[in-house]
């Protein structure tokens, strides 16, 4: 078994190995036929090293290398148990999982020279994904296992800690998960979890809460505790969350705040307030009917990747979103909040002065020009722009309110700050070539423009010969022309 890769300090490895080929040569009279383990002299923080290292069922499988690695597991800095990757899903395997993740959480028994049980080896890390391990039959096993091994968890001091659990009416947070104080990160993947949440009141170094698959009604009192009692959090991610209403209120010292994917009641609100350090706001997916975000919140990053709704919401609530985060020094945009700017009409009234770099996200090259053109025209101070094209089956020129807005025109535009442009799949079509005629022309301050044509042979040859013949405004701009994204 190749180790020397796996152990941090190389000398302290080779000292080891010196001094155990020594002793053993001794012993054998330097004939080399001793039977010493090799591994005896190597501590055991180095072996734990190796066994994080490796895959659950690998790391079990070296417990049977000799009986130095019977412990290696328990001294692991970091353990990955995965039920579903580790054993196949048969009921004769449960047992055997549940009884190896036991062995590698719990602490080591006292000896007969120690009296006092020895002092736990640190968790830095734990993933528990138990997938598959609450069946009907092992359901009732399962849950006192969990609830033993988060114990011994808090029992090692555990820092971050990811638990994924399955749909089954007893795999529960069970109130162990409390006792782990010392959590600087946690990760719960909840699979339809209807129950309200515990309060995070004992968490207080918690610095990052990652929530996926649970309800969130509003009506209890979980986010309050949260950042009543939580003053280090950083970093809250909410995945796939059922939300009728969401308030996030302070004082609180969150900088980074992701909404991915999660669906809405029909009649939903979501609520920002007292976060003065909010920095980076993600929001994908459906979105809520109502936002109310303090304005005392000066965003640095925002990314909009909002989805088309199944039924056309109110003209408001986009604009009312886009006017309370927009205007960031970063900001990236999804193909359907990209093609609401091509309404100049309704937009006229939001300033996007701050916008530094802009990221745009077109679905339909054909309306690559028209779909930016009014965002174009706000974003005056822009430095760095990326458009990215998704390429479409078809050539026919669509807009999703049924109506088209024309080519993209010049008038209007003035781009003086725009140092650096990249643009993908941008093809040889009437509005693409409009689209890059158009920086060429009014960027006076460019330096460069990176083009990811979306043809290949000879159509890009005479694609970029008719892009190297257009007028630039700024003498020093260089085009490059790239093969790949």
């Amino acid at each position: 078994m190749r180790t020397k890769h796996l152990i941090p300090n190389h000398a302290a490895g080779l000292t080891y190995a010196a001094r155990d080929s020594a002793a053993r040569d001794n012993n054998a009279g330097g004939d080399g036929g001793g039977g010493i383990d090799p591994f005896e002299g190597f501590p055991d923080a180095v072996l734990g090293l190796i066994v994080s290292k490796l895959p659950f069922r690998s790391a079990v499988a070296a417990s049977a290398i000799s009986r130095r690695w019977r412990g290696a597991a328990a001294a692991a800095p970091a353990l990955d148990i995965d039920f579903a990757a580790a054993f196949p899903a048969a009921p004769r395997r449960r047992a055997a999982f549940a009884a190896a993740a036991t062995a590698a959480l719990a602490p080591r028994p006292a000896s007969p020279s120690q009296p006092s049980p020895p002092r736990p080896h640190p968790l830095r890390r734990l993933r528990l994904a138990l997938d598959g391990l609450f069946d009907q039959a092992f359901a009732a096993p399962a849950a006192e296992h969990l609830a033993s091994w988060l114990a011994s968890a808090a029992a090692r001091g555990v820092e971050r800690l990811e638990l994924r659990l399955p749909r089954s009416r007893l795999a529960v947070l069970p109130p162990s998960l409390l006792a782990c104080t010392a959590l600087t990160s946690l990760t719960l993947r909840l699979d339809h979890y209807a129950l309200p949440l515990p309060s995070p009141a004992t968490f207080t170094r918690l610095s990052r809460l990652h929530l996926a698959s649970v309800s969130l009604n509003g009506d209890d009192d979980f986010f309050g505790d949260l950042f009543s009692h939580c003053a280090e959090l950083r970093d809250l991610i909410l995945e796939k969350c059922r939300i009728g209403a969401l308030r996030l209120a302070g004082p609180s010292g969150l900088r980074s705040l992701a909404i991915t994917d999660c669906t809405w009641a029909q009649e939903s609100s979501l609520a920002v307030f007292e976060m003065p350090e909010l920095r980076s706001l993600r929001y994908s997916g459906a979105m809520a009917t109502r936002h109310v975000i303090d304005v005392g919140i000066s965003l640095d990053e925002v990314v909009l990747a909002i989805e088309k709704p199944q039924t056309k919401p109110r003209e408001d609530i986009l604009r009312e979103l886009i006017a309370l985060v927009g205007n960031a020094p970063s900001l990236l945009l999804s193909p359907w909040c990209t093609e609401q700017f091509a309404r100049v009409e309704e937009w006229l009234k939001v300033r996007l002065d701050r916008v530094r770099r802009l990221s745009c996200i077109i679905e339909r090259r054909e309306e690559g020009a028209s779909s930016i053109a009014p965002l174009l025209s706000n974003c005056r101070n822009v430095e760095e722009l990326r458009v990215s094209v998704v390429p479409s089956q078809g050539t026919r020129r669509r807009c999703s309110d049924g109506e088209c807005h024309g080519l993209l025109r010049s008038k209007g535009v003035m781009l003086k700050h725009l140092k650096g442009v990249r643009m993908k799949y941008i093809d040889e079509s009437k509005s693409g070539l409009e689209l890059v005629k158009l920086l060429l022309k009014n960027a006076s301050a460019l330096e460069t423009m990176n083009i990811v044509p979306s043809m290949d042979g000879l159509e890009q040859a005479m694609f970029r010969r008719r892009v190297l013949k257009f007028r630039k405004s700024s003498r020093n701009a260089i085009i490059q022309f790239c093969t790949a994204g």
